[in-house]
C-alpha cells in the first residue's frame, strides 16, 4: 500500500492511501501533480468524472460511479471529516474488492483531481498477461496489439516511470528548497534499488 502523510509550511496534515492492486499508472498521475510535473486541474473531481460519463447514485449526492458500475467515488463530509474514498469492486461469486483508495481531510484538492482523470482514462494499460488480477480477465478488452507484454518488457516499463517520478521529485525538492529557508528531507531510497554515478 502506497501511504503519503505530508506538512510543511503550516500547511495541515494530510494522508492518501492506496491498496496494492490500484493501477500504476493512476498513482503516477497523482505523483505528477504531487511533484508539479502536470499542470494542477482546475475542476472539482466530479466534474471529471461526470464529463467522462461517469453518473451519480442519487442527487444531491456525495457519491458517483463509473459507467460498469465497478468502481465508485465517495466524498464523504460530516462535521468531523472531508475526506475521500476510492473502491473498485469486480463480480466474482458476488462483489469482491479489487482495490480501493483513501484522501484524508485537507488533501490538496488538484491532486484528487488528477486522480480521479485518471482514473476515468479511457486510454488503455498496457500489462504482462501475468499481471492481470485474478476474476479480472473478462474485464480487459482486447487491442490491435498481438502480443501481451513480456513480464521482463513490464518490469522495465515500471522502473523506468519510477526513475522519471524520482527524478522530477528531485527537481521539486531542488526548487522548494532555493525558495525556502527549511531545505526538504531527501526521499529514503526503495529497497532492493541501485543508484548509479
Amino acid at each position: 500500500m502506497e501511504d503519503l502523510h505530508l506538512a510543511r509550511g503550516g500547511v495541515r496534515p494530510w494522508q492518501a492511501s492506496f491498496d496494492g492492486h490500484t493501477p500504476a499508472e493512476i498513482i503516477a498521475a497523482y505523483t505528477d501533480a504531487l511533484t508539479g510535473i502536470t499542470p494542477a486541474h482546475d475542476q472539482a473531481p466530479f466534474a471529471v468524472l461526470e464529463a467522462a460519463g461517469w453518473t451519480r447514485v442519487s442527487q444531491p449526492s456525495r457519491s458517483i460511479t463509473s459507467t460498469g458500475g465497478t468502481c465508485e467515488v465517495e466524498h464523504f463530509v460530516d462535521d468531523v471529516s472531508d475526506c475521500w474514498f476510492v473502491h473498485t469492486t469486480i463480480p466474482v461469486f458476488g462483489p469482491h474488492r479489487l482495490w480501493r483508495g483513501y484522501f484524508s481531510r485537507d488533501t490538496p484538492p488538484h491532486l484528487i483531481t488528477a486522480f480521479a482523470a485518471a482514473l476515468a482514462d479511457p486510454a488503455p494499460l498496457p500489462r504482462a498477461k501475468s499481471a492481470v488480477p485474478v476474476g479480472c480477465s473478462h474485464l480487459v478488452a482486447a487491442t490491435s496489439q498481438d502480443t501481451w507484454l513480456s513480464d521482463a518488457q513490464h518490469e522495465r516499463q515500471i522502473r523506468a516511470r519510477v526513475t522519471a517520478v524520482r527524478n522530477a521529485a528531485r527537481r521539486a525538492r531542488r526548487a522548494s528548497a532555493k525558495n525556502s529557508a527549511h531545505p526538504v528531507p531527501a526521499v529514503p531510497p526503495v529497497p532492493g534499488s541501485r543508484r548509479a554515478r
